[in-house]
């Protein structure tokens, strides 16, 4: 293969692009919208209700009078007691301290609370240490020694939208690629160029390089700026930065590019088999189905997502890249495009 050739076609592929609204509209809406719009949207209201990262806990001034180990409590008005192992439900508490206790449906105030699980209650200006909180609140309570609930979910959502970015060079194509031959079949500009002297395989790279590229570069770009506002949102509640990370890493300079060849490589065989842009695009889309079905398995639990998950699906797109190159110089068939074409 000639790689100068297929640069040609690379190059004339560019030149069209930049006088098409459409695609250029595709190339810069759909980054801000990922990169800037949606961490907005997802961070900042958990983020507005999230607890601050402790250094110390808060001076309570408890001074217990009794102790109560064992047994249940419920339906009652309690203060400065020392609870072990109790289950309290309908409780009102102030000034209490809970060692392995599971309260339910309580209220809570100026308290210790530790290795406790809170379910429906309301957890006012106290301390956390390894407690859990479930449908439940807290406000001016520290956590100490784990996250709370809206920390938790913090987390959780700052790994989903890794996703988006991986979506981007995956749904791109579908817009760029449907345009590939169609559009040139529109405008009068498909037979001269089939009629170069380049081979089908010179021809097929270079139509998927000139979609590749921009999808891919517009995606790196577009995570600079999700990367200053997730860090800005967050890290009063973390306590750290937590982008880039390895898995971000993984995902946009590995994933993300190995999944735009993938689309790029349907969309443009489905582009050259059909003979109108919407249904291209309409069946190009299919492509991101497996991607969000990877990224649904992860935050449903069933598999960590992590650095060795990351490279495992990473590899299995490789091979499933060189599946379909395969197809692609197989079926790819200038001729066809040429004679067959409705």
């Amino acid at each position: 293969m000639r790689f100068e050739k297929s640069w040609i076609i690379v190059r004339k592929e560019f030149s069209e692009f930049r006088k098409n609204k459409y695609i250029l509209y595709s190339l810069f809406l759909m980054p801000i919208i990922m990169a800037v719009v949606l961490p907005i949207i997802y961070l900042v209201p958990i983020s507005t209700f999230a607890t601050p990262p402790a250094d110390h806990p808060l001076d309570l001034g408890i001074s217990v009078v009794q102790e109560i180990q064992g047994g249940t409590q419920s339906n009652s008005s309690v203060e400065s007691i020392r609870f072990f192992n109790v289950n309290l439900e309908n409780v009102i508490a102030s000034r209490c301290e809970f060692f392995n206790c599971t309260i339910a449906n309580s209220v809570i105030k100026d308290s210790n609370l530790t290795s406790t699980s809170i379910a429906g209650s309301v957890v006012l200006h106290s301390n956390l240490r390894l407690s859990t909180t479930i449908d439940s609140s807290a406000p001016g309570s520290l956590f100490l020694g784990s996250d709370s609930e809206a920390k938790t979910y913090l987390v959780l959502i700052i790994d989903s939208l890794l996703m988006f970015f991986v979506l981007i060079p995956a749904v791109i194509p579908t817009v760029i690629a449907s345009y590939s031959f169609v559009g040139e079949k529109l405008n009068k500009s498909l037979e001269p160029l089939l009629a170069t002297p380049t081979t089908d395989t010179e021809l097929l790279a270079g139509k998927t390089l000139a979609i590749f590229i921009p999808s891919v570069l517009v995606t790196w770009i577009s995570l600079i700026p999700a990367i200053v506002i997730v860090d800005l949102v967050t890290y009063p509640i973390l306590g750290y930065y937590m982008l880039p990370n390895n898995i971000w890493i993984l995902g946009v300079f590995l994933v993300a590019p190995l999944f735009c060849i993938l689309s790029v490589l349907v969309n443009v065989i489905i582009s050259a088999r059909v003979s109108d842009v919407r249904t291209s695009q309409q069946i190009g889309s299919i492509v991101v189905l497996p991607l969000i079905a990877f990224f649904i398995i992860a935050l449903a639990g069933i598999v960590v997502l992590n650095e060795a998950y990351m490279l495992l699906v990473g590899a299995a797109i490789l091979v499933v890249d060189l599946i379909v190159f395969y197809i692609a110089l197989r079926v790819f068939r200038r001729e066809e495009i040429l004679v067959k074409w409705k």
